[in-house]
């Protein structure tokens, strides 16, 4: 048992070394005692503290549980609240269709035990097991899991199966777990979302920008631009607005990197930024750029703006422009690496906060970062927000809209938000963890919805312990492109352009040809009730559709097709697969069902060679557009 919890220790090592430490302080099992029969897997544990063994029958109760879980024998992953002895996960990671399995334990004495019974050492270092402390688990723990690629398609298929009766005394870890797993799938899904529209408009706003991101100043310039040791980050939440005296009086000791919403709230304040920030592709933001002065603009060091806004934002720009590209596939192939990849959250707020890791700073403090309605008038923005301090877009669903409650900014007791607010919250969630080693977030905002992860502060004790005042900051300064550069990197676009065309028709030829075989077969059969599809259909000719199918949609995970394809149509794919991930995971229990889950799947792949043609269809005049 020794050498088992040798190897499992040695692969925790390079996985979760969090898990690790935490075992490495256990010397014993004290609270649970192991009783072991003579068969290796009749292995029993009773907890001492209340004299309760975890098993009526350890070797018929994992055998029943294993009948339990059979219709789910085809899921690629599974989660388990409890880990008992650990002979059941054993069983079930020896069949292969599990890619992942998860089990959150809440006791680490357990964990200590399995891993002392059952040699897990390949499947940890494979990442097909993955044991989780269920105490420790937070937020950004469960958009970690929710996040990882290849389950994407099958996040609708999660379930928290308790593994043993004797886990339900754990009943509140359990809907905390479960509450945590659902809110971060929901996160991941809507990340994705589900409009092609808007998927394209980001690339057609890229390659309409990209002229203009060569010509200016590159990211890659901004890296050692650091000019004070704190960072402000200001949003225009309804709190921004007591704010702002203080940072007037320390503006020129601190860098300020405000989202573009707050640029004429600043200008009218005599605030000037140092970094300005703008990521959203909707063109009703140049607003906030063409109403402000061009002698204001002038005074900010650089515009960090998202290659995918409306060019109209772009042009209502006066001062140093810097276009980032975010990280997505058919950016980065462009290979223009020096103009950097950020900007992985939801809204301008998320940026600034990347670009305050990105740029080195040890403290950032959020102002006006309330991602709530006021609480008192239901206001959403700042007083001088050019929409308004109830902005009509937000105030009009309020009435029909779900409620959304978070604890209140210093924890005075919840305040309202919406889903939208929602989003950018979990992606400062996620950030503030990630970026925890090397820099400390302080919510300042002093309202609004507090920030796991961030240290809600008063902003004028923030101040007081961070803030120099006998040394003024400098400027930032960037310069832009030479002529040499701005034509190099012009043909380069050209070039990848014309691939990106010619794999988009090479993809189209490949999977014309079998959706004509399918809308065929599917408008011949449409027509009949299901009874008679079973009766008078040829499952010959359809399961070699489906066969066919299969073969044709590796087209989309070829890696040339989506290095430069993927990431523009991932949103559309990701919700039509989500729901043929239903049908796949079916296992029928006779000749019927398997029919039934035959012409389910054919039906559903009309939609889905539709909507594909239709997409990269959409994607190639984009690029003819680009090549006039």
């Amino acid at each position: 048992m020794e050498e088992n919890y040798r190897k499992n220790l040695a692969a925790l090592r390079e996985i979760d070394e969090e898990l690790l430490k935490s075992l490495q302080e256990i010397e014993g099992n004290d609270r649970f005692e192991v009783f072991a029969g003579s068969d290796p897997i009749d292995v029993n544990i009773v907890d001492r503290a209340v004299n309760i063994p975890f098993y009526r029958s350890p070797i018929g109760d994992t055998e029943d549980k294993l009948k339990e879980i059979a219709p789910k024998i085809a899921y690629p992953f599974l989660c388990f609240f409890g880990i008992g002895n650990g002979i059941l996960f054993k069983a079930l990671l020896g069949n292969n269709s599990f890619s992942r399995i998860f089990v959150f334990e809440p006791e680490l004495e357990v964990v200590y035990i399995a891993l002392h019974l059952c040699d897990f050492s390949k499947e940890i270092s494979s990442k097909r097991f993955t044991i989780v402390n269920a105490n420790r688990f937070d937020s950004a723990a469960a958009m970690n899991l929710a996040k990882i690629d290849d389950l994407l398609v099958y996040l609708k298929l999660y379930d928290l199966i308790i593994a043993l009766p004797i886990y339900a005394r754990y009943q509140q870890t359990i809907e905390k777990v479960n509450r945590l797993m659902i809110d971060a799938i929901i996160q991941i899904v809507k990340t994705h979302g589900n409009d092609l529209e808007d998927a394209l408009i980001g690339v057609d706003n890229f390659l309409q920008n990209s002229d203009e991101m060569i010509k200016n100043a590159a990211f890659i310039d901004m890296r050692d631009k650091k000019n004070a040791e704190l960072a402000i980050t200001v949003a225009t939440g309804p709190s921004l607005t007591k704010q702002l005296p203080l940072l007037k009086e320390i503006q020129d000791y601190v860098t300020i990197i405000s989202v573009d919403a707050s640029l004429p709230i600043l200008e009218k304040y005599g605030i000037v930024p140092d970094i300005v920030t703008s990521l959203e592709r909707v063109e009703l933001t140049a607003r906030f750029y063409e109403q402000t002065s061009e002698e204001f603009q002038k005074k900010i060091g650089v515009f960090a703006i998202s290659a995918l806004v409306h060019k109209r934002l772009v042009e209502a720009v006066k001062g140093t422009k810097c276009l980032i590209m975010r990280p997505f596939g058919y950016m980065m192939v462009f290979g223009l690496d020096r103009h950097g990849y950020a900007g992985i959250g939801m809204s301008a707020a998320n940026l600034g906060y990347e670009l305050a890791f990105l740029l080195g700073y040890k403290q950032v403090a959020l102002i006006g970062q309330d991602l709530a309605y006021g609480l008192d008038d239901k206001t959403t923005h700042a007083s001088d927000h050019i929409f308004g301090e109830r902005d009509p877009s937000v105030v009009k669903n309020m009435d029909t809209e779900e409620k959304i409650y978070f604890p209140a900014w210093g924890g005075k007791g919840k305040v309202r938000s919406n889903s939208v607010w929602e989003l950018f919250r979990n992606f400062f969630i996620q950030n503030i963890a990630d970026a925890k080693e090397k820099m400390t977030t302080y919510n300042c905002t002093e309202g609004g919805a507090h920030i796991d992860g961030a240290i809600d502060r008063p902003f004028c004790e923030i101040v007081a312990q961070f803030v120099d005042r006998k040394t003024p900051k400098a400027k930032i300064i960037l310069k832009n492109a030479n002529a040499k550069t701005v034509k190099e990197e012009k043909a380069q676009i050209k070039k990848i352009v014309d691939i990106m065309k010619q794999e988009g028709k090479k993809a189209l030829d490949e999977i014309l040809p079998l959706q004509k075989q399918v809308v065929d077969l599917a408008v011949e059969l449409e027509g009949l009730s299901k009874e008679e599809q079973i009766e008078k259909g040829d499952f010959v000719a359809i399961a070699r559709i489906n066969t066919d199918i299969d073969k044709a949609k590796a087209i989309l995970e070829d890696p040339t097709f989506m290095k430069y394809f993927w990431d523009s149509l991932r949103a559309m794919i990701v919700n039509l697969e989500l729901n043929i991930a239903k049908i796949t995971v079916k296992i029928p229990r006779n000749e019927t069902e398997q029919k039934e889950k035959h012409l389910d799947y054919l039906f559903a792949h009309r939609l889905w060679f539709f909507s594909v043609k239709g997409a990269i269809e959409a994607q190639l005049k984009i690029l003819e557009k680009y090549s006039l």
